[in-house]
């Protein structure tokens, strides 16, 4: 689905769950299956020239009025009328977004706390144990962890004209990905120049047409929250994972980054899983930030030398066993749905 002009009030809202643009115009070269149409940037008088153009989509219309004329052309071409506090409710019904693609994110407070690693990880067990279809995305615009993936082919420099010009198709983002250890991998980019040119509607087509080709998504952040790349995926995930040790000089980035960049973005510490990576100590860290650690990578001195040598270094991370324990943790809290216990009746207020 592709929504057309949203309303401010909807776009955090559904951002992530669907494609925007400003113009349905702008879609004519383009196989579309799905429009979300908002009536405060494209008015009623449009509709018919957009179900001319797109006869065989389905079209939802948001409205702040039903009226007896607007309800009567919408029952003739098959458009489907919403109220915006409805919308979202609808989609979930309708549209079947609680089948959604999962969307993992690993961000790393420091540079070299392993996203790049975990990622690749997690994505390989939810691939090998889970039997899932596992895409990961790069979208560390200045460490993307090419050491992972040696003589890798491709990255996301290749995917930034077709992105630019809202092309990106299926085929050649696929084609374009790295097969590792049962799934595909799109390392970030290589020209670090060209981070602050990609936008954030490049990133959610890329994200919307990553989402259509598999049953999980994986980002690789990396540690820089000054890129659209990084932004866009951290809004976008329905599982941030945040990567820290126990330094005190972590503790007090992951503090001010909470404060400046992700509670700006609508992100608070319950939206957050924390993971502790190259881990000196025990139980610290969880307290000292406020936050639930779901897992920890402990503290290897040389692993990462050793591993970077190896052709193939993925193999050396998942051979450890304590490193291959947390990332099966992470990976189950991706794909086992959160219980619900029913409170005995005589203990409910």
């Amino acid at each position: 689905m592709i929504a057309i002009g949203l309303r401010e009030s909807l776009q955090n809202e559904m951002t992530g769950r669907m494609e925007s643009v400003e113009d349905w115009r702008g879609l004519e070269i383009r196989q579309v299956d799905a429009l979300l149409l908002d009536a405060k940037h494209v008015p009623e008088t449009e509709l018919y020239e957009v179900r001319e153009q797109f006869p065989d989509a389905s079209i939802t219309y948001v409205v702040d009025e039903f009226t007896s004329a607007l309800t009567a052309f919408a029952a003739a071409h098959q458009i489907r009328l919403v109220y915006p506090t409805r919308l979202a409710s609808y989609l979930d019904e309708e549209v079947g977004q609680n089948s959604s693609t999962p969307i993992l994110a690993f961000w790393g407070v420091y540079p070299r706390l392993g996203t790049t690693t975990i990622a690749l990880a997690v994505a390989h067990v939810l691939a090998a144990q889970h039997g899932k279809s596992v895409g990961v995305l790069g979208l560390n615009a200045y460490d993307p962890g090419t050491a992972m993936v040696p003589g890798a082919e491709h990255h996301m420099d290749d995917m930034l004209s077709y992105l630019a010009q809202q092309k990106l198709d299926p085929e050649t983002l696929q084609a374009a990905m790295e097969s590792v250890l049962r799934v595909k991998y799109l390392p970030g980019l290589q020209n670090q120049t060209r981070a602050l040119a990609v936008m954030p509607e490049h990133v959610r087509h890329l994200l919307h047409v990553a989402r259509s080709q598999f049953e999980v998504l994986v980002l690789d952040v990396g540690s820089a929250l000054n890129t659209a790349l990084a932004l866009e995926g951290l809004q976008a995930a329905t599982h941030r994972y945040v990567i820290s040790n126990d330094l005190v000089a972590t503790q007090r980035q992951l503090l001010r980054q909470m404060d400046y960049i992700l509670r700006p973005l609508g992100v608070e510490p319950s939206d957050l899983m924390l993971v502790g990576s190259q881990v000196h100590g025990k139980g610290g860290l969880a307290k000292s930030v406020g936050m639930m650690q779901l897992a920890s990578i402990p503290y290897y001195p040389s692993i990462d030398i050793y591993a970077e040598q190896s052709p193939e270094p993925m193999k050396v991370f998942l051979g450890e066993k304590t490193f291959r324990k947390a990332v099966e943790t992470l990976a189950q809290s991706a794909v086992t749905a959160s219980a619900t216990t029913e409170v005995a009746p005589s203990v409910r207020a």
